[in-house]
This record gives structure tokens, sequence and C-alpha cells, in this order.
């Protein structure tokens, strides 16, 4: 996804002047909130939505950014491609989301995929009315970035802002309480620079949908050592691993 950097939180994934709570440093009384989380997952099999962003062939008809929305944008696009090993976006994000997908079913949750082939052709309001009705928790949607500085690096989150127009309350509050999470354990689990959430009313994958979302930019391909981090199997399931980090701790809240 190529998206211009405006506005960040803080690095460390905290929001200013909202309820959202800063993440906690681990303790000893965590180890019975994760069996707690466990046997929740056991005894009700919690799903993930997870949609690897982009695909092969572009959409460029235009569909309303959010349910009544007089705005429109293109349906779907291609994505951006790496600088230095030219993969595309769309194929980076698949591999990624994969491995999620491997990784989450390990930890007992149950995991519905957007797409398991490039070759498919879904814009992105489609793609959130598929996480609506699959019976997930939360939508997961993976990402590259790229900027037209090479020196841009590292990851970052995006959700809804407090006043967006589309999303009720409490999917506003979740995806930001999800995007947090998400971030600061992707970050924790690959050492990438943490550079915060940005809150958009202008993502039609977050606008449409009626669960808890949250788009994740893994890092930038048009930066030459993270595009090839990012087409790295170990650094791949890195990646995987603190996403899933991150969605552990979400559901322990």
């Amino acid at each position: 996804m190529i998206f211009t950097i405006m506005i960040f939180s803080s690095c460390n994934f905290q929001k200013k002047n909202n309820n959202i709570k800063t993440e906690e440093t681990t303790t000893a009384s965590e180890t019975s909130t994760e069996v707690s989380t466990e046997k929740k997952i056991r005894e009700k099999k919690i799903k993930i939505a997870i949609d690897p962003g982009h695909q092969k062939k572009q959409m460029s008809e235009q569909e309303p950014i959010g349910p009544g929305a007089s705005e429109t944008k293109p349906m779907v696009s291609s994505g951006t491609e790496g600088c230095v090993t030219k993969i595309p976006e769309y194929e980076i994000n698949l591999q990624v989301s994969l491995k999620l997908k491997n990784v989450l079913i390990s930890r007992g949750y149950d995991v519905y995929m957007i797409r398991e082939s490039n070759d498919v052709s879904l814009s992105n309001k489609e793609r959130a009315q598929m996480a609506n009705s699959s019976g997930a928790s939360v939508f997961l949607r993976i990402h590259c970035n790229s900027d037209d500085s090479s020196s841009a690096d590292g990851a970052l989150t995006m959700c809804p802002t407090d006043s967006n127009p589309y999303c009720g309350r409490e999917v506003i509050e979740k995806s930001q309480r999800l995007a947090q999470t998400v971030g600061n354990a992707l970050c924790r689990k690959t050492s990438a620079k943490n550079r915060g959430i940005i809150e958009t009313d202008q993502m039609s994958g977050i606008n449409w949908c009626t669960i808890p979302v949250t788009i994740v930019e893994m890092g930038f391909m048009s930066n030459p050592e993270e595009d090839r981090k990012l087409s790295s199997d170990d650094y791949q399931n890195r990646l995987a691993n603190g996403i899933a980090d991150g969605i552990d701790i979400y559901m322990k809240k």
C-alpha cells in the first residue's frame, strides 16, 4: 500500500486524549491470564479474518469509501513493489498472511482467509463485507508500505478516527486497541522501528467494517534493506508471530 504519512501517534503506539490504555509490562500474573485466554479459545474457537492486501489485477472502477458516502475510490489496486527485489506487494502480503494463518491455527484460533491466491477480483468493500459475515472477532488487513524517501522504514498500523462517520463507537474503540496491541507486538518481535498508529477515515477497507479492524503496514518496500527483509522467510515468520502475539494480547483484555 502506498500511503503518505502525515500524522503519527507516539512511538509506543499510544494515542493521545483517548481512553486506550497503554500496554502493560509483563508480570507474573499474566501467566494465569494466558491460561484463561487459552481456555476461552478452546471452549469456543475465536475466529480471525485475514486479508492479504491487494491482488494481481487492479480494479480501477470506483466504489464509495463507506456506507452512504458520496466520496469514492478505486475498488482495489495492485499495490507497490520492492525497490530491489521487484516482488509485488500483493505477493509479500499473501506470503506473510499464510504464515500468520498457520501460527494462529497452532495457537488454537480459527482463521478465515479473504484470499489465498493472487488471481482474485475482490474490491476493498467486498473484502470488508466478507470479513463482516465470516463470524470473525477481528479483521487483520496485511500490507506493505512505500514512500518517496528510500530511508523511510519501520512498521505502523491504521485504524478509524474517534469521529469516523461509518464505523460504530464500539468498532472504533476496539479497532484502536487492536491497532495498538498488534503494532507493539510486531515491533517487539521483529525489532522494526515503531512508527505508531495512523488514524484515518479514508480507507474503504476500514470504513465498511462492522467488526474491529486494523491495517498492518509491515515495512517499506521502498527501503532497500527492508525490502530484502520483507521477502525473507525468517523475517516473514517473525512478522507472523509478532502479529499473532498482538492478537493474544488483544484477546486477554
